[in-house]
């Protein structure tokens, strides 16, 4: 039973780190003695008294002086460092520990994970991706990364260094100023609003069909032709002469199909939204597709993620003709104009085997060839 202090009674002031110390090993031998735990208390109190000694120290003058304090059992821990994509000069240009303390710019949340803007000392810039923490096992993540990481396309985004870094996982890529199509044709007007032109556009356009059908020429680790998934104005990147490439090509070989699906039910094709199996399986007549949706985003400039494009060219087609349909900003209706439409149309096929393949859509030559063989083989508006 605890007795009550009587009126009047004075209580002491401990007024070094010393009696406070032996204080709290007093208190902890007497309220502690009786108790089972005796022993692992009477060490944890230990430790705190000592703790706070080293942390609280009286000088000769009397003044106390701060001591930085040390953990419990003084133990130096470094951090776990192990490189997964990279040769030495990158690891040596992208120094870890460097990375770790230079402020880091935010620029968004992928799929992957969240995304950062980095100056390093030396004044180059790179985009750094935090990997979403159990997204993968580490085994499958380090596999793909090294797999992706070894394709080298003018029209991919190249992963420059990949590595473990306490733990977590950091992909590095090529930093583009401009950032993505999906910043240029939605962004608000102002100061740093970029314009995109028809000309523009169009080019954008025939960059990624052509990183689309790149990515189709690749083999998976299982024998199996690699897939984009879905392809979003949000992983386009824009060079600073408007040329384009594709990123995000990693995210249907780290993040479940179901997931994905989820996110973009307009950008998918219809038949993995209408698929009942646990693991819907994207083709590539289902990256076709979506290659539809984003061209029509073009065309019209509006959201996929707001609006379903295909109804909204039908009823703008139907109402005020193809004026109607086309972005405002693009000015007068074209003749090229038409032709991607023409193009949008035949990859937006309800039947799969009606879609092209990439490869027809692509003409390397020159960009009035990318529709010369969709009129050849009797597509029509």
């Amino acid at each position: 039973m605890n007795k009550k202090l009587k009126r009047g009674t004075k209580m002491k002031v401990l007024s070094s780190s010393t009696e406070v110390s032996n204080y709290i090993r007093f208190v902890s031998r007497q309220q502690c003695c009786s108790t089972c735990g005796t022993y692992m208390v009477l060490v944890f109190m230990e430790v705190m008294a000592r703790l706070l000694e080293r942390t609280c120290r009286s000088s000769e003058d009397g003044k106390v002086t701060n001591v930085t304090p040390v953990s419990l059992l003084e133990v130096k821990v470094e951090r776990y460092i192990k490189v997964i994509f990279g040769d030495e000069t990158a690891a040596k240009k992208y120094d870890p520990v460097e990375m770790s303390q230079i402020p880091r710019v935010r620029l968004g949340e992928g799929t992957l994970g969240a995304l950062f803007k980095v100056v390093l000392n030396g004044g180059s810039t790179v985009t750094m991706r935090k990997i979403r923490p159990g997204l993968a096992c580490s085994n499958d993540l380090e596999l793909w990364i090294k797999y992706f990481g070894g394709l080298c396309d003018v029209w991919l985004l190249k992963i420059e260094f990949s590595l473990w870094y306490g733990g977590e996982a950091f992909v590095l890529y090529e930093y583009l100023c401009l950032g993505s199509l999906e910043e240029l044709l939605h962004g608000s007007e102002g100061a740093q609003f970029t314009p995109l032109n028809w000309e523009i556009r169009w080019g954008i356009a025939l960059c990624t069909a052509k990183a689309v059908a790149s990515v189709h020429t690749h083999i998976t680790k299982h024998g199996d032709s690699l897939v984009c998934g879905v392809i979003k104005s949000s992983n386009i990147l824009i060079r600073t002469d408007f040329s384009a490439c594709l990123s995000g090509y990693e995210i249907p070989y780290l993040v479940p199909a179901r997931t994905i699906i989820r996110r973009n039910p307009r950008r998918v094709a219809p038949e993995l939204l209408s698929s009942h199996s646990y693991s819907p399986m994207f083709t590539k007549k289902s990256d076709v597709y979506s290659f539809g949706v984003l061209l029509l985003e073009l065309i019209t400039g509006e959201k996929p993620s707001v609006t379903n494009l295909a109804e909204y060219v039908r009823e703008k087609k139907k109402k005020e003709g193809w004026t109607g349909v086309f972005d405002k900003k693009l000015g007068n209706v074209t003749d090229n104009m038409h032709k991607m439409y023409v193009i949008a149309k035949r990859c937006l096929s309800y039947n799969p085997n009606e879609r092209p393949p990439m490869k027809r859509v692509v003409a390397r030559d020159s960009r009035i060839e990318v529709v010369k063989p969709c009129f050849a083989s009797g597509w029509d508006v």
